[in-house]
This record gives C-alpha cells, sequence and structure tokens, in this order.
C-alpha cells in the first residue's frame, strides 16, 4: 500500500494508465471496510485462549491514538498483528486514564475480535503510572519497555555532566551556522549533529562527531575560539563517551527482532554492574516474582521456582491434559498410560513466555509509519480512514486479491 490519497483512484491519470477497472471512492472505502472486517475475523480464527498486548500512546496535532497489538503462538511461531489503532478520546467527559485504556481495550476485544479482556495474560509498555495501574486493575504483569527503561538510566546520568554536553552542543549549533558549515566542509565531509531532548542516543551521537570533527577545527577562528571545550572538559567528556558505548551497544541489541525476557535480564545485570545507579530503572519489576520466575524458565530452571513464582505464572502453565490432549487421540490404552507416567516425572512447562518481547519498540516503529502516512499534507484523513489504512498495511499478510474480490461482492 502506498501513500497515494483515495481520490487517486478517480484521477483521470490513473484511469488512463492503468488496466484495472475504474472505481470511485466510495466503492474504495467500501471495499476496505470489508477487506478490514475479513482481517479482524482471520486475525480473531487464530488467536488462542491466551495472548498478550503491546500498547503505545501517540499524539498528532492533539488528537491522542493508541495503537494496540497482539502478541500470541501458533504452532510455535509468534504472531503480533496489529488489533487497532484509534482515538481514545470520544466523547467530551473521556479521559487518558488507566479505567478509560481498561474499558477501551475490553470494548476493542469482545466488539472486534470475540474476545475478553480476561485472556489477556500480560501487558508490555512504557514503564509509566498509568500502564502500573491498567495491568493492576486487569490482574496482570506488566513488562515495562526495556528501551525506556534504559533511556531514563542513561537521561538521569546526563544530569552529572549537564554543564559539559551543554558547550559541546553551543558548539554544534554555531558549526551549522552558514559560515561555519562553508568553513567545514572545505575539510571534511562529516556535519555537526546535535542533541535532543528525548532520545540519549542523540547526545552519544553528537558527542563521538564531536570528536571526529574537533582535528578539523580551526582554534585560531574568533568565532568558534570562545564555545571550543577545554581541555579538561574534553578529558571528562571522552571518559563518558567512552561509558556510553557499553549503554549503547545494550540499546542497538534491545532493536533486535529474536530478544527475550532472559537477554533483557542478563544485559541489564552487566550494566548494573558497571553502573549500580542504574539499578534504580533497570532493577525494578511491576511484578518481581513474575520476572525472575521467567528468568528461571527461560534458563531451564524450572524446578526451581519458588511458590509465589509459580503463583505469577500460572496462566501460562501447560497442564498435563493440555499437552496430552493430541498424544490420547492416537495409541493404545496402554502407550497413552505410559506417556502420562512420563510426563508426570518431567517438570512443569509455561508457554509463550520466550515469546514475550522486553520491548514496545515495534509499537514506536508503527508510530514512524503512521507519522508519514498522515503528512503533512493528508491531515484532513479521519481518525476510521487512518485506522483502516494503518491496519490493513500493517496486517499485509492477513489479506490478498482474493479478499478484495470477496470484499467487493
Amino acid at each position: 500500500m502506498s501513500n497515494l490519497p483515495l481520490t487517486f483512484c478517480e484521477n483521470r491519470a490513473t484511469k488512463r494508465y492503468t488496466t484495472l477497472d475504474p472505481i470511485y471512492i466510495e466503492t474504495l472505502r467500501s471495499t476496505m471496510n470489508g477487506v478490514t472486517v475479513a482481517v479482524e475475523r482471520s486475525i480473531a480464527s487464530e488467536m488462542p485462549k491466551i495472548f498478550g498486548l503491546i500498547l503505545d500512546g501517540w499524539t498528532h496535532l492533539s488528537e491522542h491514538y493508541i495503537a494496540v497489538f497482539a502478541c500470541y503462538e501458533v504452532n510455535g511461531q509468534v504472531k503480533t498483528p496489529l488489533l487497532c489503532m484509534a482515538p481514545l478520546m470520544n466523547e467530551p467527559d473521556d479521559d487518558l486514564s488507566a479505567v478509560a485504556h481498561r474499558e477501551f481495550l475490553a470494548n476493542m476485544l469482545s466488539r472486534d475480535f470475540g474476545k475478553q479482556l480476561d485472556q489477556c495474560v500480560f501487558l508490555v509498555g512504557d514503564n509509566c503510572s498509568v500502564n502500573k495501574r491498567l495491568a493492576t486493575l486487569i490482574g496482570v504483569p506488566l513488562i515495562g519497555c526495556a528501551s525506556h527503561r534504559l533511556n531514563r538510566a542513561v537521561q538521569h546520568e546526563l544530569q552529572e555532566h549537564k554543564a559539559d554536553l551543554a558547550e559541546v552542543q553551543a558548539l554544534m549549533i554555531k558549526l551549522r551556522t552558514l559560515t561555519q558549515s562553508a568553513k567545514l566542509r572545505l575539510k571534511t565531509d562529516l556535519r555537526p549533529v546535535i542533541r535532543q531532548d528525548t532520545r540519549w542516543s542523540s547526545t552519544f551521537m553528537m558527542l563521538h562527531r564531536y570528536f571526529e570533527l574537533l582535528e578539523h577545527l580551526d582554534t585560531t577562528d574568533d568565532e568558534i575560539a570562545d564555545l571550543l571545550p577545554s581541555a579538561s572538559c574534553n578529558r571528562r567528556l571522552r571518559a563518558f563517551l567512552k561509558e556510553l558505548m557499553d549503554v549503547e551497544s545494550v540499546s542497538k541489541a534491545l532493536q533486535g527482532t529474536n530478544v527475550n525476557l532472559l537477554d533483557v535480564r542478563e544485559w541489564f545485570d552487566g550494566l548494573i554492574g558497571i553502573k549500580p545507579q542504574y539499578a534504580d530503572y533497570l532493577g525494578t519489576a511491576h511484578i518481581p516474582d513474575f520476572g525472575s520466575g521467567c528468568v528461571r524458565v527461560l534458563r531451564g530452571n524450572t524446578t526451581r521456582l519458588t511458590r509465589s513464582e509459580k503463583t505469577a505464572l500460572r496462566a501460562f502453565e501447560v497442564t498435563t491434559d493440555e499437552r496430552l490432549a493430541n498424544d490420547d487421540a492416537e495409541g493404545s490404552f496402554v502407550e497413552c498410560m505410559e506417556k502420562r507416567r512420563c510426563l508426570a516425572r518431567h517438570e512443569q512447562r509455561y508457554v509463550l513466555l520466550r515469546s514475550v518481547p522486553p520491548t514496545s519498540n515495534m509499537v514506536e516503529r508503527f508510530f514512524s509509519i503512521a507519522r508519514t502516512t498522515f503528512g503533512y499534507e493528508r491531515n484532513g484523513l479521519q481518525p476510521i480512514t487512518l485506522e483502516q489504512i494503518l491496519f490493513l498495511r500493517q496486517n499485509a499478510g492477513y489479506w490478498d486479491a482474493s479478499t478484495v474480490d470477496r470484499a467487493r461482492q
């Protein structure tokens, strides 16, 4: 799907240079509605009894949207379809509280997918107070986004180097002016980089670029001479940059697709070992027993689970009857009894834990697509139209040309 406006189908050039049957925008909207319903039914049919939800919010032009992804396993394969991307506030008395989020999720799941909110066994989202309260209301653990927690830890540490970083920022801003940029272009292809307040990685990139540009800067230039950091400041910043390299490697690793809760716990424990001050942000969990229990299971130490950890993981537990449901359909009575005896000696098994995403980065990436789709030239899009476009694009694997044909009939 492209970012063309829906009126593209009525464009004269479109009708002239395509071999497709001409349609009108009303037909296109109707077909999109039909395909959306078909995709919702397809997702609902494959969603198992238990699943998780990954959610985050995005504000654009005074409208607050919430995007919700499901997370579940089908034949051992992880599925993360988009369930909805819609405004949370539609009535004058609506708010952004945890109760409003809970009502929104409950209504959406039952209306569009025939599921109940109590079938959700975990939430993944920013480690904020609203999400913590939401998880408590639903009665499930909150997996606070690891990237968000790491960002908060580093942002707190950046305050200790606030003065030194401000000097580099002022220099970088000066180097972006027309005069200084022209001088710098004669010596190197590297461009100045400035930091952003919301992303600590921009600070890392700024420091890295500063030391790359340092050898190309003219210390005799009166326009920048007063802005150049001192030698002692450079020594402090070099040491700080070296420390940030370890953090940056973890931050990049968190962007991977096969990262699980055990990976994050080991990486964070390593960072806490060299930066104990990070423990306040990286060592906490919404339900500590759930976090420690997941780590034990993923390490293969299921038999060492404590009673409280078993209680926290009860929703993920696979009973013996469920494990034998398929096996009992085949084989003799004696063979089935032998299998039951073997499983009785085997350790308890838990499902879905290895597939629980430790971050909500996929929602962040989705919002980047939403921002591009909306664009400055398409601000007139209705929220329902924007949701349908993004829903069909994100869930492209659930529909094809035959789905469109059936929707048009």
